[in-house]
């Protein structure tokens, strides 16, 4: 009776214990994922960077802190002006992508970020790597796609995907508006899995179509 009383005290305060933990991961991730939205700079994006990368570190079965790490890295690239530095950025974005996956490997938000930098590998050369990333970005959201359909940030990137396509190809704002336009559609039914999951890309999508096809609210 007493090593039946013993062990059911151990795993009481086991589980408290574990609770505890996951209560502080979980405030620790929205406490720097509030500060993401206002993020600007490069530095402002490495030190987040540097805040997920500890996080992953202690919590190596967590994909959020790992896809947040890259997130910044991929933004770094978008706000530098040296090439160098963006593919630099990039490398490191996909190191983390790539532990995520090993842990998260049917997740569609991991697909659509690793989309997101390959248009961040565009940007650095449109001319000698559209085509080539371009293909790749598709291919992985139309992963993600199947995975989820209800992920608004799909048809955001396919847009912006379609959008910088010539004309020629099937590409231009045409073809891009009912995919921006389903994205808005998507963003207003999408609800979230948790506190962590992804949020962004609703203002851009919407910047986009009122840019290039219109207004919609």
């Amino acid at each position: 009776m007493k090593n039946l009383m013993f062990f059911l005290l151990f795993a009481f305060i086991v589980n408290i214990g574990t609770a505890q933990d996951e209560s502080s991961y979980m405030m620790i991730m929205v406490k720097h994922k509030k500060s993401f939205r206002m993020a600007r700079t490069v530095q402002d994006f490495q030190n987040l960077a540097n805040n997920f990368e500890r996080i992953a570190n202690a919590e190596s079965d967590q994909w959020h802190p790992l896809y947040y790490a890259a997130l910044c890295y991929i933004n770094m690239s978008f706000v530098t002006d040296q090439n160098d530095q963006k593919d630099a950025f990039l490398d490191k974005a996909q190191a983390f992508i790539d532990k995520a996956l090993l842990i998260y490997p049917d997740e569609s938000e991991l697909f659509v970020l690793q989309a997101l930098l390959y248009q961040g590998k565009i940007q650095i050369d449109p001319a000698g790597r559209g085509m080539t990333y371009s293909a790749k970005a598709d291919e992985e959201l139309k992963m993600a796609k199947d995975i989820n359909p209800d992920n608004p940030r799909v048809y955001y990137l396919l847009g912006l995907n379609v959008l910088h396509t010539p004309e020629s190809f099937g590409g231009g704002p045409a073809a891009a508006c009912p995919l921006f336009e389903t994205a808005i559609e998507k963003f207003k039914t999408y609800l979230p899995e948790n506190v962590l999951s992804p949020t962004w890309g609703g203002e851009r999508n919407q910047m986009f179509y009122t840019k290039y096809c219109g207004e919609k609210e």
